[in-house]
């Protein structure tokens, strides 16, 4: 009889061992799904900051789709395109998250990452704080009236001026996004931006370089 109730006490404490076990591991799938779709900070500053990037550099390319005569319609239309999707994308993200589509301007959502930033990101993130609109590679409102105003190839050659500074601003916040962020979506936007935009900088030196050779036209 004594053997029975030792048995019995050992099922009992087995059952309630696995049901612990059990429970303890579905509240870790509970916590590890709720972490899959909760954003972190660096998650929606990214999203907010490169949102007010992507819109800038559909603006610039929508001027070069104007109807006047460009080299640069079919380059300036791939770079609309592209980002308009991105960009709707990451207004999603935000009316999902219950954020404001509204910019940090101290960046601060990039010094909250796993690591301290080396020093090239720690300048960047100065850089940032101190323009006026709170991100490094903005055109200015002078610069793009003057786009609008000018023709032929000396406006072939301010798009590509003013846009290969805007992605060379927009590049690193990328590069820290697709390592530091939580949600694999926003990881896998910002690998691509870097990629996309690395290699739209490439292509647009080429660009400039070839322009170079034609000359400017005279000042008036």
């Amino acid at each position: 009889m004594r053997a029975q109730r030792t048995l019995i006490a050992a099922l009992v404490l087995i059952a309630a061992a696995v049901f612990s076990y059990s429970q303890g591991k579905s509240l870790s799938h509970a916590r590890a799904s709720l972490a899959a779709v909760t954003p972190s900070v660096i998650d929606v500053g990214f999203s907010q900051s490169m949102l007010l990037h992507h819109q800038q550099a559909i603006a610039m390319s929508q001027i070069m789709l104007d109807g006047k005569p460009t080299g640069l319609h079919a380059f300036a239309r791939t770079i609309a395109s592209t980002q308009l999707v991105e960009l709707g994308e990451m207004r999603g993200w935000l009316k999902l998250w219950g954020e404001e589509e509204h910019h940090q301007a101290d960046m601060v959502w990039m010094l909250l990452g796993s690591a301290p930033l080396d020093a090239s990101m720690q300048k960047y993130v100065m850089d940032c704080r101190n323009a006026d609109r709170g991100m490094i590679g903005l055109a200015t409102a002078n610069e793009l009236n003057e786009l609008r105003q000018s023709e032929g190839l000396k406006r072939d050659r301010q798009f590509i001026e003013l846009m290969l500074k805007h992605h060379r601003g927009g590049v690193p916040m990328a590069q820290f996004a697709a390592s530091e962020a939580q949600l694999n979506a926003v990881k896998r936007m910002a690998s691509l931006i870097v990629m996309e935009q690395s290699r739209e900088i490439q292509h647009m030196q080429n660009l400039l370089a070839a322009l170079q050779t034609y000359p400017a036209p005279p000042t008036e």
